[in-house]
């Protein structure tokens, strides 16, 4: 929170007389802002993890939440790879790091993750993960122009208020897009609204989405996928 004076020289009124210079002694308050985290993870290897996400595919049921069409795990197959329980491992670190920057949580634990495989035409409406702090998602096999874009929504009808500000500073935004890629991971409170665009490329695309949660809570595990879909096409 920052403090400044705004001095404004008024000019005269029509009367002729003029008007006292009025000092504004303000405070700005960034309220409600929504951190989003998003990095390229280097060192993972990611042809392990893709395999086992076709095993997974290849082995289990999926299940249909906010997948249309594709593949959505809902079970895991033991043993992990090390290359994805390593990632594990130091996605929690890096989230519980950065949480504690901003606030006064350092203990999250993986709630629950799953598997989504999108090939050609596929996509996931908007939706968001209830029951948990944070939510992610990390790309282990994505290219190309084409391949859907990861969409983040504020649901407050900014929109309605906004107008042609809208554009003008991510303060005003009402939605945002990114073109994910092999290794991108973006991590955003769970209550956030997402989604993401239908794959138009001719390669599936891969990714791993997880939550966060507090242990304290309790009903964590990974069968436990609390997903709440919103009805419009992508979001």
């Amino acid at each position: 929170m920052s403090e400044f004076v705004l001095q404004d020289n008024m000019e005269a009124a029509a009367s002729g007389s003029n008007n006292q210079s009025l000092n504004f002694i303000s405070r700005e308050h960034m309220l409600f802002a929504t951190p989003f985290w998003q990095t390229k993870v280097e060192g993972v290897d990611n042809e392990p993890i893709k395999k086992y996400c076709y095993k997974l595919k290849d082995k289990t049921k999926g299940v249909i939440i906010s997948n249309r069409g594709g593949f959505h795990s809902q079970e895991v197959l033991k043993p992990l790879p090390d290359a994805l329980q390593n990632f594990f491992n130091q996605v929690t670190l890096w989230a519980n790091n950065y949480c504690a920057q901003i606030t006064n949580i350092n203990d999250l634990v993986i709630g629950n993750w799953w598997v989504n495989i999108n090939p050609k035409f596929t996509y996931n409406r908007r939706h968001d993960h209830q029951k948990s702090i944070l939510s992610g998602v990390y790309y282990v096999d994505c290219e190309g122009k084409d391949i859907g874009h990861l969409i983040v929504e504020r649901d407050d009808n900014m929109e309605f208020f906004a107008g042609r500000y809208q554009n003008s500073s991510p303060i005003c935004l009402n939605s945002f897009r990114m073109l994910p890629y092999t290794g991108f991971l973006l991590m955003f409170p769970a209550w956030t609204h997402h989604s993401v665009e239908a794959n138009l490329e001719d390669r599936d695309r891969i990714s791993i989405a997880f939550n966060l949660v507090d242990p304290q809570m309790g009903d964590s595990g990974h069968d436990v996928v609390h997903t709440r879909v919103h009805n419009n096409t992508y979001g």
